[in-house]
This record gives C-alpha cells, sequence and structure tokens, in this order.
C-alpha cells in the first residue's frame, strides 16, 4: 500500500502547520541545516540501497532535480558512508545525498512517516511546512501533482541545477 498526501497551506494534513529542519552532513563532510539555507521549496527523499523501490525511483528524482530549478532536492541515506558511497557509484544524482542520523525511525517519524517505512518523501514550502508527502516510490504522475499543487515552477528538462 502506498500513502499519498497532497496538503497545500497552513495547516493541512499531517499537521502541517509545523516546520521541519535537520541538521546532517553529506559525503564531503559538510554540515547542512535546512533552516538556515534560503527560503525555498524543498524536496527531501530518504532512502537506503538495500530497498528496491529506493533505488528505482533514484533516477527519476535525479532527472526531476535536474528539470525544476525552484525546488531544491535533497537525498537522504539512511545508512553507512560506505553503502551510500557504492550506490552513488552505480547511480550517481544530480542532487546532495546526506548522511542519515543514526536513528533514522525517529527522524521518519518526525517527517511524518509513522509506520518507518522506505523510500519516504517530503515537500516542503518555502517556509519548511509540509506540502505533500508519500510513503512508497514516487512516479512522475506524483511529482507532477507536487508541482501543481505546492506551486513549484519546472523548467525544461535540459536544465541542469545543482543545489
Amino acid at each position: 500500500m502506498v500513502a499519498v498526501a497532497i496538503a497545500c497551506g497552513a495547516g493541512g494534513a499531517y499537521g502541517a502547520d509545523a516546520t521541519l529542519d535537520f541538521e546532517l552532513s553529506t559525503l564531503g563532510g559538510r554540515t547542512v541545516i535546512l533552516s538556515a539555507l534560503a527560503p525555498q521549496p524543498t524536496l527531501v527523499n530518504f532512502w537506503r540501497s538495500d530497498c528496491p523501490p529506493c533505488i528505482r525511483e533514484l533516477p527519476l528524482l535525479s532527472r526531476f532535480a535536474q528539470s525544476t530549478a525552484a525546488l531544491r532536492v535533497f537525498g537522504v541515506a539512511l545508512q553507512s558512508r560506505a553503502e551510500t558511497e557504492a550506490q552513488l557509484a552505480v547511480t550517481p544524482l544530480a542532487y546532495p545525498v546526506l548522511l542519515g542520523p543514526a536513528d533514522a525511525r525517529e527522524t521518519l517519524r518526525e517527517w511524518g512517516d509513522t509506520a518507518g517505512a522506505i523510500p519516504h518523501t517530503v515537500v516542503l514550502n518555502a517556509d519548511r511546512t509540509v506540502c505533500a508527502r508519500r510513503t512508497g516510490e514516487v512516479d512522475q504522475a506524483w511529482l507532477d501533482r507536487v508541482v501543481d499543487a505546492c506551486g513549484v515552477a519546472a523548467l525544461p528538462p535540459s536544465r541542469s541545477a545543482m543545489r
């Protein structure tokens, strides 16, 4: 079963009036604090390399990140650095991948995934409130609905934007 929710505006589904944040490291060791970044709609995708639906959706998310400059994209790998680097050698991505925290289940709960299932994708408005979330594999139709529902401007696929 795949849960899909799109809730626009403050006070929508899943307590959308709460702002979400993280402080995680890139593979290069740089710390990324979401709340310290310029306000911008953001997609956060939680994944692991031993999760077939996670791996299937990575190329789609990478193409989406390249075509949608108005939306910042982060992947959060809920596994070791070595496992993450090995997967990225096979599946390079056009967006930053962050190393998830030690307590992945608690982080997933904080981001609205009470079952702890992955992949889990959350789209935040510029004010870091939830606009959309999905537990389970995303597809192009869902991403298109997110763009429309969250007011994100898409660019032609030839645009490459590393954020």
